[in-house]
C-alpha cells in the first residue's frame, strides 16, 4: 500500500522541518479528498487547494515535497505546474523552514512567519 511506502518519509520530513502536522493528518486529508498525493520515481508530493485570505484567489499549496537525493525535488516541478494550471490555479505556494527552495527556478520567498507561544 502507498501509505506504508510514504509514511516513513513523511516522518523524516516532519522531523527535519519541525512541522506541526502529523503523517496521519496528511493521510486523512488525502483520504477525504481535501489533498492529493502524487508519486514519482524517487519521491512524492502532497498538494492541497487553498484560498488566499487577502485576495480570495485560489492557490495550490505544496504541503509536502520529498525526494531521495539532492536536487530531485525539481523533478516534480513541471508536473505540479501542469497540474495546477489544469485545475485553474495561477499560483503555487509552499510553507517551509528550508531556505534551499529559493534556488529552484521560479520560487521566491514571499514572507517570513513568526510565531509566539502563549
Amino acid at each position: 500500500e502507498v501509505w506504508d511506502q510514504v509514511r516513513p518519509d513523511l516522518e523524516c520530513v516532519k522531523d527535519k522541518v519541525k512541522a506541526p502536522w502529523r503523517p496521519e493528518d496528511i493521510y486523512a486529508a488525502c483520504a477525504s479528498g481535501t489533498a492529493a498525493l502524487y508519486l514519482g520515481d524517487t519521491g512524492f508530493i502532497v498538494v492541497q487547494p487553498k484560498t488566499c485570505p487577502f485576495t480570495g484567489n485560489p492557490e495550490l499549496l505544496v504541503w509536502v515535497a520529498y525526494a531521495k537525493g539532492n536536487g530531485n525535488i525539481e523533478q516534480f516541478q513541471e508536473s505540479v505546474d501542469d497540474l495546477a494550471v489544469e485545475h485553474g490555479f495561477k499560483k503555487l505556494t509552499m510553507w517551509t523552514t528550508r531556505p534551499g527552495f529559493a534556488r529552484i527556478a521560479g520560487w521566491k520567498e514571499h514572507a517570513t512567519v513568526y510565531e509566539r507561544d502563549l
